[in-house]
């Protein structure tokens, strides 16, 4: 399977995506700016649909 890259993972409709990609057998890169609320996410997804989720901090703003 691939791998998907989800912004704003940690919230909304990116964790909404992060979670159907995962359902569908993805692994998923999570990316947003709370590094502790990624890692819950990346730890719920892994536990429930074991596939990998991967974790990048990161604020995708420009100011």
């Amino acid at each position: 399977m691939s791998t998907v890259l989800v912004t704003g993972a940690t919230a909304g409709i990116g964790r909404e995506f992060a979670r159907q990609y995962a359902e569908s057998g993805h692994d998923v890169v999570l990316v947003a700016r709370d590094e502790e609320r990624l890692a819950e996410v990346a730890h719920e997804i892994e536990s429930r649909y074991a596939v990998r989720a991967e974790v990048l901090p990161a604020d995708l703003v420009d100011r």
